[in-house]
């Protein structure tokens, strides 16, 4: 089965997990990475634009499970939810659980960042 994605592949990119060492924001759901706290940084040139992305270890979780058990998802960066939902709307007549796993996940990141929010106010 080929994939075929709405946007244009990198030129050039890097993936790494790094802990923190000071705040970060988290380019899907919006939350501060704290010191300590694992993340995936990106770098990367797109459309000859050079950019860089930081995913903390919530968003990276629903998008693992999506792309385990979706046969193509295509990810744009800073748009991991909106792209999640539409895929599994798509395929999830096919594959059993998805919507339920994928739901968890979210709830779990929406806690987190919900009770992120509480702290810093």
């Amino acid at each position: 089965m080929s994939c075929e994605c709405d946007y244009e592949s990198p030129t050039l990119w890097h993936v790494e997990i790094r802990k923190a060492r000071k705040p970060h924001r988290c380019c899907e759901c919006g939350t501060t990475l704290q010191p300590g706290e694992r993340y995936e940084h990106v770098v990367g040139v797109w459309g000859g634009y050079f950019d860089t992305y930081d995913t903390c270890a919530r968003c990276l979780d629903v998008r693992e499970f999506v792309k385990a058990h979706v046969p193509c998802f295509c990810l744009l960066y800073g748009g991991l939810y909106e792209e999640a939902e539409e895929t599994i709307a798509a395929y999830s007549y096919q594959t059993v659980g998805l919507r339920f796993g994928y739901l968890r996940r979210r709830t779990i990141a929406d806690r987190h960042r919900k009770q992120y929010s509480r702290r810093a106010a």
